[in-house]
């Protein structure tokens, strides 16, 4: 679920932008020019106290997201993401307007700043895609640009006393889920541990109302443990950035409506995971862990990047500026697809493996059991129906390979399966004695 990004803009006198393409040129800028003059707000250390408080993994180095501050061009923009990092927790606990339940930030002022409304509305979006901890801004902003000046007001949906209560209770199970992680864990495990996590431990709320923010964002997800895939797709991020994985949030669609889910980069790869959709409620399931932009676009959607639309496409009349990705990674790599990388590889009907892996599984009192039927050996249907529907290689007969290799009578002959056609997948939910 996805929430509308509205920006009121508000143009006051002396040099007005009457034009969105319209530019306020500098010939030349000094370093005091990178430098917010205005006293009353001058660059200091970023206030966001989540990661002054968390006690990182001692196994794995934390790393900083930059995927959108790396799309920024220009000098300016970067300036105006530092700003806003810097000044992004700077509480009035003034009323935004008598009548709102927002609440003012200190308002942040650049001298000396050229910039349109094209690109400060990708330059606050690079700063929300690089930072998912920044849960108490609410995502309208407004500004105006007066001669070479430029005023940029942000809202918080809490005052700061609400602020520092959150931000504790987040530290507390933020802490509590780097603490359990174990030593040498690989990317894929330390990935999967956190997806698991979420899954576990937070539930999809399928009627979220747009006055209460919590569902939007990762405390929705941590504390709350109920969120909407904004929330699951921010903690996923936070939560890999603090074990030295890089990802970032992808815009687009589901069949229902606007959806948000994650690239992941894995063993130099990117890939595509949608933490949400895994979270079936009932079926625990790996079918949008590490796949591929071909295999994604089978149920998902993506949005444009926001080079593909000139200025009047890309805001609405109303000023609603239009859902748009800063990055959209092309993943085509398989090796890390959960079914192909944990499942059992089925190349030939007649293999041990199976009845190998089955055993193991067996053994370890596993829930599911999950066959990846390799589209190179094996026809899909034909090998379903050899294992579930005909008597010649039934599964029935590797639960009892299985069962003669782990020493005893452990498994059922009866299980219930899913099919996963377009992922090449048969899973397989495990009965024991």
């Amino acid at each position: 679920m996805l929430k509308r990004i509205i920006i009121p803009i508000i143009l006051t006198a002396s040099v007005l932008l009457t034009s969105c393409s319209h530019l306020i040129h500098i010939e030349k800028m000094s370093k005091s020019d990178f430098i917010n003059t205005n006293k009353t707000n001058s660059l200091k250390v970023d206030k966001n106290r989540l990661d002054d408080k968390i006690n990182f993994s001692p196994y794995y180095n934390r790393i900083k997201l930059r995927a959108g501050y790396n799309t920024l061009e220009s000098d300016t923009e970067r300036r105006v993401y530092r700003e806003i990092s810097a000044h992004c927790a700077d509480f009035t606990d003034e009323k935004e307007s008598p009548d709102s339940s927002n609440y003012k930030i200190k308002s942040i002022v650049l001298y000396g700043c050229a910039i349109t409304r094209r690109l400060l509305a990708k330059t606050v979006m690079a700063f929300f895609q690089d930072n998912p901890s920044v849960f108490w801004i609410d995502e309208p902003y407004s500004f105006s640009i007066s001669g070479d000046t430029l005023t940029l007001s942000l809202y918080s949906v809490m005052t700061e006393a609400e602020y520092n209560k959150r931000v504790k209770q987040l530290n507390a199970v933020i802490n509590s889920i780097l603490k359990k992680m174990k030593k040498g864990m690989s990317e894929f495990e330390r990935e999967l541990y956190i997806h698991d996590y979420l899954v576990k431990n937070c539930k999809y709320l399928k009627n979220a109302d747009d006055e209460n923010k919590d569902p939007y964002t990762l405390y929705g997800a941590l504390v709350n443990q109920s969120a909407v895939c904004m929330g699951y797709a921010s903690a996923f991020q936070l939560l890999l950035s603090y074990v030295g994985i890089k990802s970032a949030a992808v815009y687009g669609s589901d069949t229902a409506s606007g959806h948000i889910w994650n690239c992941v980069k894995i063993g130099g790869d990117w890939y595509y995971t949608d933490v949400t959709w895994d979270d079936t409620g009932d079926f625990f399931m790996y079918d949008n862990f590490n796949i591929t932009t071909k295999q994604l676009k089978k149920t998902h959607t993506l949005v444009p990047k926001i080079t593909a639309y000139n200025d009047k496409e890309l805001f609405g009349k109303d000023g609603a500026l239009k859902t748009v990705n800063l990055i959209i990674p092309e993943c085509t790599a398989t090796k890390y697809n959960y079914y192909k990388y944990k499942g059992s590889v089925m190349k030939d009907i007649t293999e041990n493996r199976i009845a190998e892996d089955l055993a193991k599984a067996a053994k370890n009192k596993e829930q599911y059991f999950y066959i990846y039927v390799h589209p190179r050996f094996l026809n899909y249907k034909t090998t379903y129906n050899q294992l579930f529907s005909d008597d010649l290689f039934g599964f029935s007969n590797y639960i009892r390979k299985a069962n003669s290799i782990a020493g005893g009578d452990i498994l059922k002959t009866a299980v219930s399966v899913t099919a996963k056609k377009n992922l090449n997948t048969i899973s397989v939910e495990l009965q024991y004695n």
